[in-house]
C-alpha cells in the first residue's frame, strides 16, 4: 500500500502537468502549431519531462514512507502527520502550477532565468504578485484545492507497512540515489526543442520545475563548448577589420582598442546627457514608431522636435541586457548578462569613457538597485549610485515593490543636474524607471488610462518624461543637455518564430532643441550602438573598446544589428537572420515581413555565419580575456 500511494502521488502530479500544458494551448490558440503531429510530440516529450520531475516529486515522500516507524501506520489517529505531509504536497504542487500558469501569462514561456531571478529578489516579486494579483483569492483557493485533494487521498494512505530488513532499506536508498543521478543525463533539454519550429510548442513541451532547474544550472555558457567556433586570433583579426572606421586607429595589434577622432560644431562643449531607460517601452505604444493605438501623446510630440531611430532593435528580452548594450556597447554573450556576472567591475562603459574628460557619472533608479546586481556594477564601473534608498521619504508619495513613480525619480535627476551645475561640471545621468512594470500603480489624475494595465503604464510614463522635460526647461543648464530616451526592451518578447524581430523593436529620440536638429534616420541600428553613435553626434574624440559603431561611420548596406534570448544568438543584416544555437547549429532566415516577423528558413550564406561568428565569438572571447577592462 505504500507503493500504491507513492504511485497515485506521481498520477496526481501528471494530471496536473497535463492540465497545465493543455491550458497553455488554449491561451495562445492558433500562434501554436495545432498539426497532429506536433500535437503529439509535444504532449510526449512533455510527458517524458513529467515523469523525470514526477519521481523528483514523490522520492522524498517515498523514502520517508521506508523509514517511518509503523507506529505511523495502521490507527487512523496516529496517521495524521501523514495527512499533514501529503497537505504540505499538495500545498507545493498547485502553488508551483499557478505560479506556472501567471508567469505564461506574463512571458509566453516556461520557467526560465526570469524565473530564477524571482525566487532570489522574493521581495520584488512576493510584493508584485500581491499588488497585481487578487491574492485574497487566490490564496485560499490554493488552500482549499490542497484541502481537497487530501481528502480524496486520504482512502489512500498506507494503513499498514511491511518490515524491512537494513539490506533491503540500503539497497532501495542506493536505487533511489543512482535512478536521480543518471535521469538529469538521460533527458535532454534538447528534446523540447525539437518538437516543433513553433517556439510556442517549444516552450508548452517542457516541464515548469525542469526548466527552472536547468536555467539555474546553466548561468553561463561556454561559447566554445556550445557553439561553433574558428581560431580565436582570427576571429579577433576579422573583428578589427569589421570595426574599422576611418576615423578610428587601434592602439595594439591583440585588441579592438582603439583611438576614435570626432569633429564637429560640437567638439569640446561638453553637453550634460540624460539617457532615459524606460522599463518596457515597445515601439508598438509610441504613434511616432508605427503603433496603430498610441498611448503615448507626448512622446509622439516630442519625436517632432528630436533626432529618432525608427529601426533600433534591442540585444535582449531583460533590463540586464538592456543596459548592458547601453553602456558597455557588447553584443549579448551567452547566458546572463556581464551586469550579473562575477568579474563585472572595471569594465570599459560610457560612464567610464565619459569621466575621463571631466564628467561626474551617476546610475539613478527610482528601486532598490541590488536588483539585477545593478547597483554593485555601476559602483564599480565609474558611476555614483542614486537608487531608492537616496530619496527622501517625505518625497515618496506613489511607489510600488519595484520602486518609485516616475514622477518623483526625475525629480532626483533634477537635484542631481543641479548639484552638477552648482559644482561646474558635466554630468551623464544613467536613468531606469520603473513604473511601466506590473502592476503598472502610479498617482491617480496624471493620465485617463485605467490602473493595473500596461497602456495605463505606459501613458503614465509618456506624462511623467514630458512633465520632467518641463520642468527641466526651467533651467538654467536645460539649453546645454542632451535628452535621450529609449526602451530597455520590449514589453512582449514571445512570437511564433525563433527570434521574431518584431519584439525587439524599441524607440529611441536624441532630443537636444539647442545643440541637435530634428531627424529622422531609418538605418538598422543595435541598442548597443548608441553610445558610440550618440558621441559621434557630440564631436565627442575618445579612446574605446566598444563593439557598438557610430551608424553614420557605418557604409550603406553594412548595418547590423543583434538579437537574442540566453541561449539563442541572433545576427541580423539587410532582410537576413542568421541563428547561431547551442548545439553548434547555424540557421538562417529570411526576413519577409519585419512587422509579423515572417520568416523563410534558407540555407546558411557561408559569409553571414562567419560575420555573425566573430562578433559573437569576438565579444565572448575578449571578455574572458579581460580585454573590455579600464587602462
Amino acid at each position: 500500500k505504500c507503493i500504491r500511494y507513492v504511485v497515485y502521488q506521481f498520477g496526481i502530479y501528471l494530471v496536473l502537468q497535463a492540465v497545465l500544458r493543455t491550458a497553455f494551448f488554449l491561451t495562445v490558440g492558433s500562434k501554436a502549431s495545432l498539426l497532429s503531429s506536433e500535437l503529439l510530440k509535444t504532449y510526449a516529450v512533455g510527458l517524458v519531462y513529467d515523469m523525470m520531475t514526477a519521481f523528483y516529486y514523490c522520492l522524498p515522500l517515498a523514502l520517508l514512507l521506508l523509514i517511518l516507524p509503523r507506529s505511523w501506520f495502521g490507527k487512523r489517529k496516529s496517521r495524521w502527520p501523514l495527512c499533514l505531509v501529503t497537505f504540505g504536497m499538495n500545498l507545493f504542487l498547485f502553488f508551483v502550477a499557478v505560479s506556472q500558469f501567471f508567469f505564461w501569462k506574463e512571458f509566453y514561456t516556461n520557467f526560465n532565468f526570469i524565473a530564477v531571478d524571482y525566487l532570489i529578489y522574493t521581495t520584488e516579486v512576493i510584493g508584485m504578485i500581491v499588488e497585481s494579483q487578487a491574492m485574497f483569492v487566490m490564496v485560499p483557493v490554493i488552500v482549499l484545492l490542497a484541502l481537497i485533494a487530501t481528502c480524496l487521498e486520504k482512502r489512500w494512505l498506507p494503513q499498514e507497512k511491511a518490515v524491512l530488513s537494513r539490506k533491503k532499506i540500503v539497497a532501495s536508498f542506493a536505487a533511489a540515489l543512482a535512478i536521480a543521478i543518471l535521469l538529469p543525463n538521460v533527458v535532454q533539454e534538447q528534446w523540447r526543442h525539437d518538437v516543433s519550429a513553433n517556439i510556442y510548442n517549444q516552450e508548452i513541451a517542457g516541464n515548469g520545475p525542469y526548466c527552472f532547474v536547468y536555467a539555474f544550472l546553466n548561468n553561463e555558457l561556454n561559447y566554445n563548448q556550445f557553439y561553433l567556433t574558428e581560431d580565436n586570433a582570427k576571429v579577433v583579426a576579422a573583428l578589427r577589420n569589421l570595426l574599422h572606421t576611418s576615423n578610428s586607429t587601434y592602439v595594439d595589434k591583440d585588441s579592438v582598442t582603439r583611438k576614435i577622432v570626432n569633429q564637429n560644431a560640437l567638439s569640446g562643449r561638453k553637453p550634460n546627457i540624460v539617457v532615459i531607460t524606460v522599463e518596457s517601452l515597445s515601439s508598438d505604444y509610441v504613434g511616432a514608431f508605427g503603433a496603430k493605438e498610441s498611448y503615448t501623446p507626448h512622446l509622439d510630440a516630442l519625436a517632432k522636435e528630436s533626432y529618432i531611430f525608427t529601426k533600433m532593435l534591442a540585444t535582449g528580452t531583460r533590463t540586464v541586457r538592456g543596459l548592458e548594450a547601453i553602456s558597455l556597447a557588447l553584443p549579448p554573450t551567452p547566458g546572463q548578462s556581464i551586469l550579473r556576472r562575477l568579474d563585472c567591475e572595471k569594465q570599459n562603459t560610457l560612464g567610464y569613457v565619459l569621466n575621463k574628460s571631466g564628467y561626474k557619472s551617476d546610475f539613478i533608479y527610482g528601486g532598490y538597485g541590488y536588483f539585477d546586481n545593478m547597483n554593485y556594477f555601476f559602483e564599480n564601473n565609474g558611476y555614483t549610485v542614486k537608487d531608492h534608498v537616496s530619496i527622501p521619504k517625505e518625497e515618496i508619495f506613489n511607489e510600488t515593490i519595484w520602486g518609485v513613480a516616475d514622477e518623483i525619480l526625475f525629480s532626483q535627476v533634477l537635484k542631481s543636474l543641479d548639484g552638477h551645475f552648482a559644482n561646474k561640471e558635466p554630468s551623464f545621468e544613467m536613468v531606469m524607471t520603473t513604473t511601466n512594470h506590473r502592476p503598472w500603480k502610479f498617482p491617480e489624475g496624471r493620465v485617463n488610462e485605467p490602473q493595473g494595465y500596461r497602456r495605463g503604464g505606459v501613458a503614465y510614463t509618456d506624462w511623467a518624461i514630458n512633465d520632467f522635460l518641463k520642468r527641466a526647461a526651467q533651467k538654467p543648464w536645460f539649453a546645454n543637455t542632451v535628452f535621450v530616451i529609449l526602451a530597455d526592451h520590449q514589453a512582449v518578447v514571445a512570437g511564433k518564430t525563433v527570434l521574431p524581430v518584431h519584439r525587439y523593436r524599441i524607440p529611441c529620440l536624441i532630443y537636444a532643441p539647442c545643440l541637435i536638429k530634428p531627424g529622422v534616420n531609418d538605418r538598422l541600428i543595435s541598442q548597443m550602438d548608441l553610445a558610440p553613435t550618440l558621441l559621434g553626434m557630440l564631436g565627442y574624440s575618445y579612446e574605446s573598446t566598444f563593439l557598438g559603431q557610430d551608424i553614420n561611420q557605418v557604409p550603406k548596406g553594412q548595418e547590423r544589428a543583434f538579437i537574442s534570448t540566453y541561449q539563442l544568438l541572433g545576427y541580423i543584416k539587410g532582410n537576413e537572420l542568421v541563428v547561431l544555437g547551442p548545439r553548434k547549429d547555424v540557421t538562417q532566415y529570411h526576413i519577409n515581413d519585419w512587422l509579423k516577423s515572417d520568416y523563410t528558413k534558407e540555407k546558411v550564406d557561408t559569409t553571414l555565419e562567419d560575420e555573425a561568428n566573430t562578433w559573437y565569438q569576438g565579444a565572448y572571447y575578449l571578455y574572458k580575456q579581460d580585454k573590455f577592462k579600464q587602462k
